[in-house]
């Protein structure tokens, strides 16, 4: 029994097919393997440059977004707190406008009372709910 790989006659004909197989291996590698895997890394190096071109752009356009947004917000914060300080001023003047005329009616009513030499417990209550009534 002979095995054909150690049988020196035949070694000529397995070169021949080995380098012949090499060959059209290498030929495919090189026409057609090589350019597709380039093509598709050059096709895939555009699309992550395009991405990040794109990724940039709507960073940008967010900052620009953010900065408004801020920029809104504290302009709303100042124009409330101007708000707050105006009806705050507009209530105090009220409010001092109101105490002037309560003090004005009590003083009346404080004289009247005086002037009177006698009190009596009916002019009291009625004082009381005199000062009570707005």
């Amino acid at each position: 029994m002979k095995i054909p790989q150690v049988d020196t006659s035949t070694y000529t004909s397995q070169i021949f097919w080995l380098l012949l197989c090499a060959l059209v291996l290498l030929f495919f590698v090189k026409n057609v393997f090589i350019p597709r895997l380039l093509s598709i890394m050059d096709a895939r190096d555009k699309r992550v440059l395009g991405d990040t071109a794109r990724a940039q752009g709507i960073r940008a356009s967010t900052q620009k977004l953010q900065t408004e947004y801020d920029e809104k917000i504290a302009e709303n914060r100042d124009s409330a707190v101007q708000q707050q300080q105006a009806k705050l001023a507009e209530f105090d003047t009220i409010k001092e406008e109101q105490l002037a005329q309560m003090q004005k009616i009590f003083t009346r009513k404080r004289l009247a009372l005086e002037k009177k030499s006698s009190l009596d417990l009916r002019v009291d209550r009625s004082f009381v709910d005199i000062l009570l009534k707005p």
